[in-house]
């Protein structure tokens, strides 16, 4: 069970993930009928971004270098949600306004060369190999409780794993014992010598302080788009647009300054994730991380009906999910090695849904004027 539920937490992170670069998708395509295949790239962009902010003003000699984690961290999510916004506003001016009227084809083939390009952009300044992420908060988990090494005894059999580590050396933590086995005498003798700062017991499942700040960076995001679409008038501009941009612009709405907005909005919250993703999660950033996520974002918003922002939230959660589990339990069900499969895994189900619920879970069905 507590395997389960470390493995429901790894999917959990993933899908949050997910979900913020599916709300742009959907987002776009709610507004103008595009779906944006570029949108992975800013993603990837963001990443990029978050570094070099990171490198400039938290590194050697910068303004930020003494700073919490927490704080650099912020800056680096406010560097590339504000960048990569500016980027996605900027590709929508140059790239898909000209093509707006020119038919869905026009559009999405011209969504494709977007993303090659800006692929190909990244190769040309970073190189094709991996980058790694600078660190910025450490690696705390949750819950847990103080232990005083005297009031260990040897052979003592643990209720919960032990671990210690002093402040200068987070880095270097070391296992007293695991839970269920006795405490080994020179474990215990050589802790004790060591005199550590921090002695920590750990339940069988904990949660990562990056994954925390994961889901929070999620629930503000949501919580801020949902008021934007919903509490002001650039929402009401939004949702009219949506429904009939025809009709909206007849009525005085500025039809591309809506677009425009929302290319901004879906941009900061990839470049937010590719932040996340790059500093949280893998850890390293590339010029290709983009592709195959922005795919499988793509299809978290079809899961949950493409133009349906609470559906995006809920298909990235459930297409995480199902990633993890597949990685983790598809040896055991299937055949060994089947856990390597996962991203097909993701695709099949993919076309499952278009099979039995095309619109998605919350998506619904609209007629076409002609």
């Amino acid at each position: 069970m507590a395997e389960f539920l470390a493995q429901s937490l790894n999917g959990l992170t993933l899908g949050a993930l997910y979900a913020l670069v599916a709300v742009g998708y959907t987002m776009v395509f709610g507004i103008i009928k595009l779906i944006n295949f570029a949108h992975g790239e800013f993603y990837m962009a963001g990443g990029f971004t978050g570094m070099l902010a990171l490198l400039t003003l938290a590194g050697k000699g910068g303004p930020l270098q003494g700073m919490p984690g927490e704080v650099k961290l912020a800056v680096a999510l406010a560097a590339a949600a504000f960048i990569i916004g500016l980027l996605a506003v900027i590709t929508e001016r140059l790239a898909y306004r000209p093509i707006r009227s020119g038919g869905r084809i026009s559009a999405l083939l011209t969504a494709v060369g977007v993303s090659m390009l800006l692929q190909n952009l990244g190769v040309a300044m970073f190189g094709a190999r991996n980058h790694g992420f600078p660190e910025t908060v450490g690696d705390e988990r949750y819950p847990r409780a103080a232990v005083t090494l005297s009031e260990l005894q040897p052979e003592q059999i643990a209720a919960r794993k032990i671990e210690y580590w002093n402040t200068d050396s987070a880095w270097l933590k070391q296992t007293l014992v695991n839970a269920g086995d006795p405490i080994n005498v020179k474990r215990l003798e050589d802790a004790r010598k060591q005199n550590p700062d921090h002695v920590y017991a750990f339940p069988a499942v904990t949660l990562h302080l990056k994954q925390i700040i994961i889901f929070v960076t999620l629930g503000i995001s949501t919580f801020v788009l949902y008021l934007l679409v919903q509490k002001t008038r650039v929402g009401r501009a939004m949702r009219a647009v949506s429904h009939d941009a025809q009709a909206a612009s007849l009525m005085g709405i500025n039809t591309n300054w809506i677009v425009t907005v929302t290319f901004a909005v879906g941009g900061a919250l990839a470049g937010v994730a590719g932040v996340l993703a790059g500093g949280m999660f893998i850890s390293t950033v590339d010029p290709m991380m983009g592709f195959l996520f922005g795919l499988k974002a793509f299809i978290a918003a079809v899961l949950g009906g493409i133009g349906n922002i609470p559906g995006a939230v809920l298909g990235g959660i459930v297409l995480g999910l199902i990633e993890q589990y597949s990685q983790h339990y598809a040896d055991a069900i299937f055949f060994s090695g089947a856990g390597a499969y996962r991203d097909a895994i993701a695709f099949m189900l993919l076309i499952g849904v278009l099979l039995i619920r095309p619109r998605g879970f919350f998506g619904r069905i609209e007629g076409e004027k002609v």
